[in-house]
Formats: C-alpha cells, structure tokens, sequence
C-alpha cells in the first residue's frame, strides 16, 4: 500500500502499522496519492496533538482520528512518543475494520511488548490497571495481554535481582551443519563454510580474554553466559573444550547464575559434547527439534528425526541435570494446525524445564505455506499455550518480529524456578550485554532499558577474523561508548 504524511515525520511507524496490518504486501512512500492507500495527517489544536489517517482499499475507505494532550516536558521525547501513537492509533482504527480479523496484538508493533508493559507497572499501575490500559491504549485481545502482563511480571522479578552494574555475556559460533530454509540468522554452512571454524576459534579466544579483562578490571559482576548461534555444538569436541576452558579462565563466574549452550540440533550432540559441557558446569542447553513430523523436518533442510531428538534428550538427562529448553516453530511450510498441536503435546510429554514456541519470521513478501488456508490462526497458538500451561510451564519472556506468522509472537515457557535470567536480560534491555563472535551486537543500556547504546562486531566470520584486533581493542575500550 502507497502512504503519503502531511504535518509530520512519523514515517516508520506508519510503515510499521501497515507492516503489521498488511505482511504480504509492500508499503512505499509517496508525495501524493491518487486512488487507493493511506493518507496521513497531524496537528495541533487547542492543546492537543491530533493525526488523522484515511485509508482507500479497493471500494472500501476508513477514516479515524486520535488526539493526545500536548505533553508538558521539554526535551521532546515524550513529544515524539505521544505524537507516534497519535499517528499509528489513526492508521489502526482506519484499516481494521477493512481486514477480515482484528489482530491479536492490536496496534502495539514493537519486539518487545512486554516492555512497556513493565514500564508501566514501574510507574505505578497494577495488574487490573495494566489489563485495561493495554486494550485501550493498543487494543491488545484478551490473550495477548495475559501474556503480557506474565512476561512483564517476570521481568520485573528479574530486574529487582540484578547485581550493581550486572552485565550478561553472549557468545556467537556462527556455524551450522546446514542452513535450514526457513532461517533468517547469520549462520554458515558447515559444507562450505568448515575450514574456517578453526581459524575463527582462535579469533574467539583472544576476544573472550580481552572481554574477561574489560570485566575484571572495572568489577563488573557476572550475571550469565549465554553461548549461541548458529550451533555451538558445530564446534568439534577439542574447540568446545578450549572454548569453555577459556571462560572458565577469563572470567569470575563466582556470582553467574546460568550457563547456557545451545546445543541445538541432534546431529551436532554427542555424549562427549555433554560430558565436557558439564564438567565446565555448563547449567543449561538446548536441544530443538523445531518440529516433530519428519516430513516437515525433511521439507526445511533440517538433517534428523523426531526419534533422534528424543534420544539426544534422553542421553542429556543421563549425561548430567541441565535445564533442557527445546524450541519449535509455528508456521512452517507442510505443516498444519494439528501437526503443531501433536509437536507441541509430544515435546511436552517428555517433560523438558522449558519449551520456547517461535511463529515462523517471514522474509518479506514471503507466503506461508502453512495448513490449508496459509495462515497460522491465534487459536491455534492458544491452544499450544494451553496444553503447556496444563503441563505446569509458565510464559516468562516474548517479543515479536516483521512479517511474523499470524502477526502473533515467539514465547518462552518454562518449569517453576528454571526461567532464563538471560533471555529476560536481553529481551527487555534490564542489563548490560557483552557480546562476542561474529554478528555479536553488545548492548549498554540504561534507564531501566529506556535508552540502549549498541556496538556490533563484523556481520560474518571472514570479516570477524580479518579485523580481530581492531575488535579486541574496541573491547578494551567498550565502557568508554
């Protein structure tokens, strides 16, 4: 749909409104409109910031208005915010009622939704307060907004625990034994991209020391390692060992609450990995089986069977007490409706600590071939919710992504006690977070996650090798950002 702005600069968020509205079509800016899109329009008046938006679909029109008190501070954020939700409020309430559904998550487009959420509560609101401003603020449907709420209770817990100047450390190997269809991450074929594993290794190490040191020296207090991908059990078993052997030296894990490693997929797991994971303490892995029907497995490139995610976690459970999470994914094309319930009640049953539920990210003006009207129905999900919150998992963190399936949302759920103070961490900005490898993006944030500063490594391996130095010197001089 073509959009034109008059009065105002709020370009993105309408983009991301008809993103969010509108996934399977394209959205571009123009100077003026003739015939079908979306006209949108702000102003002052009497007091008040006031946007309008009139949309034109095919023989259908909407029209609808919003206005917001001007806000009385000076340093023009809160100007800026009020402005936003004026202008993607009106866009909103013009198009929803030319769709055919009213979505889930309302107008709220943002990753992380429960952030504002926890913000709020911050500020003074309770529950039932909280339940009604997300439906009259963004018109979140009644679901969405418990999940919400759970995600944001969650993370309030885990911002009250922090240590002073608490930081979280990531770790990216970048490399996978093949690159799945539907994924959207920066990883690497093992086939093609192997040889250079080594040599990235090497490079890790020095970056891992160089951070250990940035830590060290200022006093900073080590809340959890995170080691992802990618695979990280890609790594063969003496690079996993000088791996892990090097944050053990690097770093005082004396306060670290978790240590995580994805393992991830079944093929790259051996009973070695594991066994060199747990004598380096290792506290959590992953093993995803992303789905449980082989032909869908087959159909997206991954290289194993249910059965040998089953096995994998069996020999998991004998090899140490992880915390297992394992991931599966809503959406994926060749699967329907009952083949994500079945996944989702057989992954249940073999009692994992937590099982993440993802819905498939799109690349843009991607279909989804996913049962038989290519859509991925909220109610559908609801009843995925439903049967793991029968099991006793609880939903601790979310966040949404562009051109997710449904419009709907990734949720991690987990056992009492084996939330993951990481993903809370990261998704809602509470701490600081070190990031190393390839594609690393460090974040120091303040404010409670209000403002975020972001430093990023070299997108992919062969740039992270070739400019090693520069990058551990930049880590040597992080907290000066």
């Amino acid at each position: 749909m073509k959009y034109a702005l008059q009065g105002h600069d709020r370009d993105n968020g309408v983009q991301e409104m008809l993103i969010s509205l509108l996934p399977d079509e394209s959205h571009d800016k123009a100077e003026e409109l003739t015939g079908e899109g979306c006209f949108s329009r702000a102003w002052e008046e009497n007091g008040e910031i006031c946007a309008s938006a009139r949309i034109v679909r095919g023989e259908k029109e909407g029209f609808f208005e919003a206005r917001k008190p001007i806000p009385t501070e000076t340093d023009g954020e809160e100007y800026k915010r009020v402005l936003t939700w004026c202008v993607k409020t009106a866009v909103y309430q013009a198009l929803v009622p030319l769709l055919d559904k009213r979505p889930a998550w309302g107008s709220m487009t943002g990753v992380k939704p429960a952030k504002p959420a926890r913000l709020a509560i911050r500020e003074g609101m309770d529950p039932t307060q909280l339940d009604a401003w997300l439906d009259t603020h963004y018109d979140v449907t009644e679901n969405r907004r418990k999940l919400c709420i759970r995600a944001a209770e969650y993370s309030l817990s885990a911002e009250d625990s922090l240590l002073p100047r608490e930081t979280q450390l990531y770790i990216g190997i970048p490399f996978c034994p093949a690159k799945c269809s539907y994924c959207s991450f920066v990883s690497n074929d093992m086939t093609r991209w192997g040889h250079m594993v080594q040599p990235y290794v090497d490079c890790l190490l020095k970056e891992v020391e160089a951070a250990g040191k940035l830590l060290r020296e200022n006093g900073i207090p080590l809340g959890s390692i995170y080691i992802g991908g990618g695979t990280p059990t890609t790594l063969n078993e003496g690079q996993l060992e000088a791996l892990l052997t090097a944050v053990d030296t690097h770093f005082d894990r004396s306060v670290c609450r978790e240590y995580t490693v994805e393992a991830g997929r079944p093929e790259t797991i051996t009973e070695e990995k594991l066994r060199i994971m747990a004598a380096h303490k290792v506290t959590r892995i992953s093993i995803n089986p992303q789905t449980m029907n082989d032909k869908v497995l087959e159909g997206v490139g991954r290289r194993h069977t249910a059965e040998d995610i089953v096995r994998c976690y069996e020999m998991a459970r004998k090899v140490s007490d992880f915390v297992i999470n394992m991931d599966l994914i809503a959406g994926l094309p060749g699967d329907n409706d009952d083949g994500l319930v079945d996944s989702v009640r057989r992954v249940a049953a073999l009692d994992p600590d937590n099982i993440t539920i993802h819905c498939l990210a799109r690349k843009r003006g991607a279909r989804l071939y996913f049962g038989p009207t290519g859509e991925l129905p909220s109610e559908t999900l609801d009843a995925c919710y439903a049967i793991l919150e029968d099991k006793g998992f609880e939903p601790y963190y979310l966040y949404r992504q562009k051109y997710m399936a449904g419009g709907l949302e990734n949720v991690g759920f987990c056992k009492k006690g084996t939330a993951s103070h990481y993903n809370i961490c990261m998704m809602e900005e509470l701490s600081d977070v070190i990031a190393l490898g390839s594609g690393g993006v460090s974040k120091l944030c303040s404010q409670g996650g209000r403002k975020v500063n972001r430093v990023v490594n070299p997108k992919f391996p062969k740039e992270y090798i070739e400019r090693i130095d520069t990058i551990v010197k930049g880590k040597e001089e992080l907290l000066d950002e």
